[in-house]
This record gives C-alpha cells, sequence and structure tokens, in this order.
C-alpha cells in the first residue's frame, strides 16, 4: 500500500490530475470527518476539506514522494483549523459584542449584567491608557460610526494618520479586552 501511495505522490509532483482524484477520494471523507470533530461546522468543514486539497496541489512539485501522504494531508488541514479559530477569535470586536448585547432580552440575567459592567469598566480603563487625540479618533471612528477620511478632515490629519492611530489603538483593545469579549459572547449567544 505504502508503494501506491508513493506512486500517488511521484505522479501529483507529475502533475497527474488522475493521481490527485485518486488521493482524494482515498482521504477526502476521513478528512472531513476530522474536520466536523473539530469544528462542528459542516459547511466549515467542506471548506477546510477542499482547501487542503487545494494546498495539497498548489504545492505537488515539493512534495517528498517518500513521505507520509496521511500525515501530510491531515497536518494542512490542522493548520487550516488553527487558522480558522484564529481569525475567530482576532474578529471579535466591540461591534460583535454590540450585536450579541441587542439580542438579549430586555431582562439580563445577574450573570450577565456582570458581565455587561466589567466589559464597560474594561472599555473605560483601555481609554485612559490612550493618549487624547488617540481617544479621539476611537470615539469617532468606533462610537459615532464615522468614517476615517472625515474623522481624519475634522481633526486636520492625514487618512494614514489616522489609520495608524487606529491600528494600534484597536491592537491595544484587542489585547485588553479579548478574554472579557470572548466570556460576553459565550453569555449572550
Amino acid at each position: 500500500m505504502e508503494d501506491s501511495y508513493n506512486e500517488y505522490i511521484e505522479q501529483l509532483q507529475k502533475g497527474s490530475y488522475e493521481a490527485f482524484s485518486e488521493l482524494y477520494s482515498l482521504y477526502s471523507n476521513k478528512l472531513y470527518s476530522f474536520v466536523l470533530a473539530q469544528t462542528k461546522n459542516s459547511t466549515l468543514s467542506e471548506d477546510i476539506v477542499q482547501e487542503t486539497f487545494l494546498k495539497l496541489w498548489k504545492s505537488r512539485k515539493q512534495l517528498d514522494c517518500y513521505g507520509n501522504v496521511h500525515a501530510l494531508i491531515f497536518t494542512i488541514a490542522r493548520n487550516l483549523i488553527i487558522d480558522g479559530f484564529r481569525k475567530q477569535v482576532s474578529k471579535i470586536s466591540f461591534d460583535d459584542y454590540q450585536q450579541a448585547c441587542n439580542k438579549l432580552s430586555s431582562f439580563p440575567t445577574p450573570d450577565e449584567q456582570v458581565a455587561y459592567n466589567e466589559f464597560v469598566d474594561r472599555v473605560q480603563q483601555t481609554k485612559k491608557l490612550l493618549s487624547k487625540r488617540a481617544c479621539l479618533i476611537y470615539e469617532m471612528s468606533r462610537e459615532k460610526n464615522m468614517p476615517i477620511n472625515e474623522i481624519a478632515e475634522s481633526l486636520n490629519l492625514s487618512s494614514q494618520t489616522v489609520k495608524n492611530s487606529l491600528t494600534s489603538t484597536l491592537k491595544l483593545f484587542k489585547k485588553n479586552l479579548s478574554s472579557t469579549v470572548i466570556l460576553l459572547l459565550y453569555y449572550f449567544s
């Protein structure tokens, strides 16, 4: 069996669609089950399986024909799963929190109220760490929903200066609020 895998890899390196199709047939269902167990999302799992095989195809010329193709395919998928989780966590934002709050009933539970109060307190503490200008840019952008070019005009700054300020400010907020936001989304979802 190992000899046939090495043969598939050798053929795949040469651009054989048949070898690629055969590897896909051999591994796609197992890989889908593995990914589904990790993500608990069928659509995402299908996307990750497709992306895994796309990466395999794109990197076919660098493949080691004597390596373990099973391990390679599952490692690619595992890395894609981890990347997906990282993106999910990094996308958690104040906007997500506000949307979660809007889904709440008009009578929040005591835990939800405590979590909300802690979040508001952390936002205020983080804003105190900012310079006056950075705080003003943050408030105009995130609390008043002003576009960058309007903020730049009203403060007589370049758009790039506003973008740079927002980038560093949002990194600070992400650092200081990430655990609180994740906890809040857990409560409110």
